[in-house]
């Protein structure tokens, strides 16, 4: 499932230099119980082999057939055995995240479907549940029990590449995340989930090609998520489970259980798991907000009309488009979208994943829009949609209108979104630094423009650029020539109104500072 914060960010000086290619080195003081990323050949059973070609069949694009991946077919394996051999839900979201993490499959959320059928009618079974759609990657696993074929169909389209990387670590080694990115993704992030419970952002170099180094300082469970821009918005292209010192690689046990029959019921559960967890990590509860809940709804009903989770999907643009449109005020916006078969599983899912997590945690943010879509698929499977939109409020007042620095925002992610360029992320010291040069911008009443690059670079930033100028209203922040620079992902936006003996009555002095 996709997720991530949407804010600003953004230009240039310099080109970044990529990683090479090639394997990762041995990490050091690992301790591997296998590698992510390190596909070998499978044999099939002739029953596997024939549930592949049925669900090829069903997933193919075009002329372009997924290909056999070893991992989901030893994920897939697994969730058959237990099928055949417990009463639980066998693709329940538990069992599925760690028959992905044995198995070392890196996939963060592949379609799974349940097929129980007499060996000669298990691929015609087959080819009714599977929802029709593309692949690019499928794994099978058939077990028979009591004259019965139990298969389980596994089907991910990848957007990223890895070398090899540990499924397990010694406390105090370190592995590198090293791969590229498929599909048009670029941009990569690396989010780490670790023992204690908290996020943390590994440094990442490259675009396409990417490294990024992993510590493991303690012993526990780790989450590693690469997240990468895309059309679609922030789109999570891999999702690793490490146990480091002998702790073990699954996660907490969770049940879907029944979902309300009302969805306001639903969401209003979503909305009390996000408090608790805030909570229970000494952050204040979230303030729900009917209009935020009715811009999410919106949003899972695109999702669930294109069938894509996704920030951006036809008829429904960003986060930050969304807002402004419904005249929702905002300083800054955090979303996350998810999908599974109940609300709840869809927000427990989006607790494991580090870049989920980190938005659900952000302290400045205090009101929450909670919003679901349903239907039910083919296979009888229910599926519910989840948008969770974050808020943190405008500076004057919870519910007023956006300050000249949220439309100065909402203007420059409006305005990526429409070029088709990777949304942008506020930066708290970014911001801090344009307010003092809208500022000093202000004082000298442009009768000389602050230089403001080389001071973000001063933040331990490889590239930055600015821009300051002076407009008559926020949407004429689409002036600001470094906008259009895909390779920068952080902003901080400095508005300062005021009279100027040289512009008039009125005038915004605005600065806006881009860095990767």
């Amino acid at each position: 499932m996709t997720a991530l914060l949407l804010g600003c960010a953004g230009a240039s000086s310099a080109s970044p230099q990529g990683p090479g290619r090639g394997p990762a080195p041995r990490p050091t003081g690992s301790a591997p119980t296998g590698s992510y990323g390190a596909e070998a050949a499978v044999s099939l059973t002739p029953l596997e082999a024939g549930a592949l070609e049925a669900a090829r069949a069903r997933l193919a694009q075009g002329t372009r057939r997924p290909e056999l991946s070893q991992a989901l077919t030893r994920a897939a394996r697994i969730l058959a055995r237990r099928a055949t051999s417990s009463s639980d839900d066998p693709l329940g979201r538990s069992a599925v995240r760690d028959a992905l993490a044995a198995a070392c499959s890196y996939d963060p959320a592949p379609s799974a479907f349940l097929a129980r059928a007499s060996p000669s009618h298990l691929q015609q079974v087959i080819a009714r549940a599977i929802t029709p759609g593309g692949a690019t990657h499928l794994g099978a696993g058939v077990i028979e029990s009591g004259g019965e074929a139990v298969a389980v169909i596994l089907a991910s389209n990848r957007s990223a590449r890895l070398d090899p990387f540990p499924s397990g670590a010694a406390v105090g080694g370190e592995a590198l995340l090293s791969g590229e990115l498929l599909g048009g993704l670029h941009a990569p992030r690396v989010y780490v989930t670790v023992p204690s419970g908290q996020v943390q952002e590994r440094e990442v170099s490259g675009t396409g090609a990417f490294q990024a180094h992993v510590p493991f300082t303690e012993r526990g469970r780790y989450v590693v998520e690469l997240v990468a821009e895309g059309p679609s918005g922030p789109t999570v292209a891999a999702l690793l489970v490490v146990a480091v010192g002998g702790a073990a690689l699954e996660g907490p046990r969770t049940v879907d259980g029944e979902e309300p029959a009302e969805a306001g019921a639903a969401e209003a559960r979503v909305v009390a798991a996000l408090s608790a967890l805030r909570v229970g990590r000494g952050l204040s509860p979230l303030t729900p907000s009917a209009d935020l809940a009715a811009v999410a709804r919106r949003h899972s009903a695109a999702m669930r009309a294109s069938g894509k989770v996704a920030h951006v999907v036809p008829g429904s643009p960003g986060p930050a488009e969304r807002l402004l449109r419904a005249d929702i005020g905002f300083a800054r916006v955090y979303e996350n979208v998810a999908a599974a078969r109940t609300a709840l599983a869809a927000q427990d899912a989006a607790v494991e994943s580090p870049a989920h997590l980190k938005n659900m945690l952000e302290p400045a943010a205090t009101r929450v829009g909670v919003g679901i879509a349903r239907e039910v698929l083919p296979s009888g499977d229910p599926r519910v949609y989840l948008t969770e939109i974050f808020v943190e409020p405008p500076e004057e007042t919870l519910a007023g209108p956006l300050n000249p620095e949220a439309r100065v925002r909402a203007a420059l992610w409006s305005e990526r979104a429409r070029l088709g360029l990777p949304p942008l992320t506020a930066d708290a010291a970014l911001d801090q630094l344009a307010r003092e040069g809208a500022d000093e911008f202000r004082r000298r009443d442009a009768e000389e423009v602050p230089d403001l690059a080389p001071r973000a670079l001063a933040l331990r930033r490889a590239l930055a650029a600015a821009d300051a100028f002076v407009a008559s209203g926020p949407g004429e922040a689409t002036r600001s020539r470094n906008l259009r620079d895909a390779r920068f992902r952080r902003v901080g936006v400095g508005v300062i109104e005021a009279t100027s003996r040289r512009f008039g009555f009125g005038r915004l002095f605005i600065a806006v500072i881009y860095t990767d």
